[in-house]
């Protein structure tokens, strides 16, 4: 006898779930490649370059590491619009403790990027508050830790090389951000599709009562899920100070939007029970292809966040055009 969480988590090759073949997810794959090819025509001398990819992919890494957090809770019939807010307070904190090295940064950020989600967790999941509430109130009071806390002054950390080789590093050639967004991504692949976890992650966004019935603890499910967007802020407000050699409390905005598209895009459901990492990867580098292209076609800004919202009211048309 198959049990609910075993139905609801059943998964298709590259992240797939729900039984089906989705078109959106490998459709990506194909957009992908379109762009790269369209990038090469209009952009022949720039888009192509070597110097150009990496700068698409190291400035990616910062919102694909959101973008997973966000896959997490969303898959669970949840959002999160405080991760841009977040980011600055994780990074501001953990300049604080600039002074001690590196590691005391490293330490400060994870710290603060896990209690602003638990704090979203705790309200959530066991507050019963409804997350677009808790997490807009988030937003709110995020950003004003950052600012207070720092005093409404960037925090340099230059010196911190230890931090900077996270923004600025390579490996082989591969920018080290990019390195630990795939970490992130692989090591969120197998928690979502390989473990028991996973499964009840996507039960839990099907179907919360049958879930329930089943025995998966709903409210742990729940709050794990934005403890883990905490752990993604944490990492992405490492990967942007180490970029920026600076800890600043005004960035991350629009950050939280940013990483919704991604993942809306990527084929995760926003009514739940439907995730995908690869996905939200193929969305994450989709956005990044579109807007560098736009960007040397010397393209007003607001055309590209008219394009951006094309795209996404696109992407939710075809989810509901989906069984």
């Amino acid at each position: 006898m198959t049990t609910a969480p075993e139905a609801a988590g059943r998964r298709l090759p590259f992240g797939l779930s729900g039984g089906q073949f989705q078109l959106q997810e490998y459709a990506l794959v194909g957009v992908v490649i379109l762009l790269l090819i369209a990038g090469a025509v209009l952009e022949p001398d720039v888009f192509p370059t070597s110097d150009n990819i990496l700068n698409i992919v190291r400035q990616s890494a910062v919102i694909g590491v959101l973008a997973i957090g966000m896959t997490f809770v969303i898959a669970t019939g949840g959002i999160d619009l405080s991760v841009g807010s977040m980011t600055a307070a994780a990074a501001v904190l953990g300049g604080q403790f600039a002074e001690s090295g590196s590691a005391a940064f490293l330490l400060g950020a994870l710290g603060m990027g896990i209690l602003l989600g638990g704090v979203n967790a705790g309200l959530i999941a066991y507050g019963k508050v409804v997350p677009f509430i808790a997490t807009l109130a988030m937003f709110a009071m995020a950003r004003g830790l950052a600012l207070w806390i720092s005093d409404k002054t960037p925090i340099s950390i230059f010196d911190l090389e230890g931090v900077r080789w996270f923004g600025t590093g390579e490996v082989l050639g591969i920018p080290s951000a990019v390195l630990v967004f795939l970490a992130v991504a692989v090591g969120a692949w197998v928690l979502l599709n390989r473990t028991s976890y996973g499964r009840h992650v996507i039960a839990v966004g099907g179907n919360r009562e049958a879930a329930r019935i089943a025995g998966v603890k709903v409210s742990r499910i729940i709050f794990s899920v934005y403890v883990i967007s905490g752990i993604c802020v944490a990492i992405a407000a490492i990967l942007v100070s180490g970029r920026l050699s600076s800890a600043s409390p005004v960035i991350g905005t629009l950050y939280e939007l940013d990483a919704i598209a991604a993942v809306v895009i990527g084929g995760t459901a926003l009514s739940g029970g439907r995730a995908t990492i690869v996905g939200t990867v193929l969305g994450v580098l989709t956005f990044a292809l579109i807007f560098n292209l736009m960007t040397l076609m010397d393209l007003a800004v607001e055309i590209q966040q008219v394009t951006k919202g094309v795209i996404i009211v696109a992407a939710v048309l075809l989810q509901r055009r989906q069984p």
